[in-house]
């Protein structure tokens, strides 16, 4: 009996689970580090449960890869780093809400600030623990979200020489469109205001170690943007093909995620009979429809039904009738010799026939969305099965 197999069969359970390949996760990792410059850092983001695969456990395969730092989205999710003795640096990318100064300070995360009443709190609560805390500062150079607009900042520099208990360790931005060749100009715009914003806080007498503004895309597309630290998100994961700029070909990115099940029951319905909510299919023919269960709760998106396809026994399998929230319908008329529990591959890779796959991105376009939202859907009841 395998590991993975091991791994299934210690508690008595729904048959679903997404299996994540932390060998997979290393080498993007390393792919990343490689084709950036040596003397850059490697801020690995593992915020929203590292895109669904699981923050702690892909934390510690890549802290023994060499991970410099790790971006998260809450102070909530650098605590359960934290929690299970992750010490690398942790920066929070989101900020920090109301009452949150003293917990960032109490577990050693590195908030980004944008706002000087965050600093304010920030400093009177590192103030009471004793100590200068370090920030890094955002710059919104064209993004429009979080951040000082770059043609405001001088006065916002100029207000932080009262926070003698903060030190500016970092500077960053994030690109909006570095996917995108339409949109060139305002990549070129946003590397060169950020250069321009370095230059303003220089001009006021500070020194941040680090700058950091290149995301998925700037890393593969915009070397100019790199900086002294990069910040990969999904590549990590294995998504590139629909969040890297269409200049990047055949790209050694390899998925970590893949999501299966097993069939739960078998039955023959026979022609012109209408199967699922809505009667949306109607057998053609006499058909042999497996049922799994696994429905869009568990993040396999309504939006699939009637377009999507399983792997059953090395063959594909179209998806039939409207996903249900526990519950989903496959046509197996065309897949020899499938028996009752049989596994299914909805997502990723299918170890027992290597040759087929079904990527994120597949799923995603097939469902008018990103290929990170795949992967950030699949829901808390399906177990994660590491390998």
């Amino acid at each position: 009996m395998s590991q993975l197999e091991n791994q299934q069969n210690t508690l008595a359970r729904r048959p679903t689970w997404a299996e994540i390949d932390l060998n997979n996760l290393a080498s993007n990792f390393n792919q990343i580090k490689q084709r950036v410059s040596p003397a850059a850092r490697v801020m690995a983001v593992i915020k929203a449960n590292a895109y669904g695969h699981g923050a702690v456990e892909c934390a510690r395969r890549l802290v023994n890869e060499g991970a410099d730092w790790f971006g998260v989205a809450l102070p909530e999710e650098g605590i359960e780093l934290r929690a299970s003795r992750i010490s690398q640096p942790v920066l929070c990318l989101g900020g920090f809400w109301h009452g949150q100064a003293g917990l960032c300070i109490q577990h050693r995360l590195t908030p980004v600030v944008y706002r000087l009443d965050m600093m304010e709190s920030l400093n009177q609560a590192a103030s009471d623990a004793g100590i200068v805390a370090d920030v890094h500062v955002k710059v919104d150079t064209g993004m429009g979200r979080l951040g000082i607009r770059f043609d405001q900042l001088s006065e916002f520099v100029a207000a932080l020489q009262q926070f003698r208990h903060l030190r500016i360790d970092g500077l960053m931005s994030h690109l909006a469109a570095a996917d995108d060749a339409t949109c060139q100009p305002l990549t070129q715009d946003q590397i060169r205001r950020f250069e321009d914003s370095v230059a303003t806080f220089r001009d006021h007498g500070y020194r941040p170690t680090y700058l950091h503004l290149a995301n998925s895309a700037g890393i593969f597309g915009h070397r100019e943007a790199w900086g002294n630290m990069v910040r990969p998100g999904g590549v990590l994961y294995g998504l590139w093909r629909d969040v890297l700029p269409s200049s990047t070909r055949n790209a050694e990115l390899r998925p970590v995620m893949s999501l299966h099940s097993r069939i739960s029951l078998l039955k023959w319905v026979p022609p012109g009979e209408t199967i699922g909510y809505g009667c949306t299919f109607e057998a053609s023919r006499r058909s042999l429809i497996a049922t799994l269960p696994i429905g869009y709760h568990d993040g396999y998106m309504r939006g699939l039904s009637n377009r999507a396809h399983v792997i059953v026994r090395g063959t594909y399998a179209p998806v039939v009738g409207r996903i249900s929230m526990d519950l989903t319908l496959i046509d197996v008329t065309n897949v020899s010799g499938v028996e009752l529990n049989e596994q299914v591959t909805l997502l990723g890779w299918d170890r027992q026939n290597s040759g087929l796959k079904i990527p994120a991105e597949d799923l995603a376009r097939i469902s008018g969305t990103l290929s990170y939202e795949v992967t950030c859907g699949v829901g808390e009841r399906v177990p994660r099965v590491y390998v």
